[in-house]
């Protein structure tokens, strides 16, 4: 149970992060749904959301590196069937909080540059 909220855990870092950036990307509450279906769809197809990583050719399986979502699915099951070791449960926790934390980070500076009122127009 400890490895399966930890993963959970990391995972909710890593999205709450990721939806902070997709959602300073649209001017309405509209667009920015859109671009996360956008982006998520394809990185849920490539990560193994949809289709296990294993059964995937192996050029798609080296795409798969890049989507959150491969980290989460490998936390999770490394906590519930794989019965990983805190070490072994270090890199994709550590990869999906990074990622989190990067995302936050930019979606917020972002957001706050749009609040600001623009030099220009004074």
């Amino acid at each position: 149970m400890p490895m399966l909220a930890l993963a959970g855990l990391s995972a909710a870092i890593c999205f709450v992060g990721f939806m902070m950036l997709v959602a300073s990307l649209g001017k309405t509450e509209q667009t920015a749904s859109g671009a996360g279906w956008a982006i998520l769809m394809p990185l849920s197809m490539v990560g193994g959301a949809m289709v296990p990583t294993f059964v995937m050719p192996a050029w798609i399986q080296s795409i798969s590196f890049i989507s959150p979502i491969r980290w989460t699915m490998l936390a999770i099951e490394g906590g519930v069937w794989r019965n990983f070791s805190i070490a072994e449960m270090a890199t994709p926790c550590a990869i999906l909080i990074g990622v989190g934390l990067a995302c936050f980070a930019l979606g917020t500076r972002a957001s706050e540059r749009r609040s600001q009122p623009d030099a220009r127009c004074q």
